[in-house]
């Protein structure tokens, strides 16, 4: 899913039903005037959250991980500068699925280990014997 949204605008996104949007990337238009930045506002209930403020020549992408269901919030950008918006729409009942079917473990071979090679302890050679050296006296 990707739309582009002019500021001052909302996102026009078609959720089917039983669907939610995953917000991943809010990412300034790479046409944005030099300084120019919007702030990304998820709007529910009357309330305004920002979610992402973003700037040219500053922080022009931000990765988010949101759900949100559009039934009950929308997407506005506010500022200068339009914000290309990108996720994928996800089933709103995943939780649901997961409890229903356990996942089955796979029963896989056992491999049986090889057995590798031991390293041999090897007894520590006896010193030799120490050998003194003469002095040589001088006549």
């Amino acid at each position: 899913w990707g739309a582009k949204v002019a500021p001052g605008e909302a996102a026009k996104v078609d959720v089917p039903a039983g669907e939610v949007l995953h917000l991943s990337q809010a990412c300034l238009d790479p046409a944005a005037a030099s300084g120019a930045s919007s702030r990304v506002m998820v709007e529910q209930n009357g309330t305004s959250f920002a979610i992402a403020v973003l700037k040219e020549g500053g922080q022009e992408c931000c990765a988010l991980d949101l759900f949100l269901d559009l039934t009950e919030a929308k997407l506005k950008v506010v500022g200068k500068a339009a914000v290309h918006l990108t996720g994928y729409l996800e089933s709103d009942n995943m939780d649901e699925d997961e409890d229903e079917a356990p996942a089955k473990a796979k029963a896989s071979p056992k491999v049986e280990a090889k057995s590798s090679p031991k390293a041999e302890v090897k007894a520590t050679p006896e010193p030799s014997p120490k050998v003194e050296a003469k002095k040589v006296e001088a006549k």
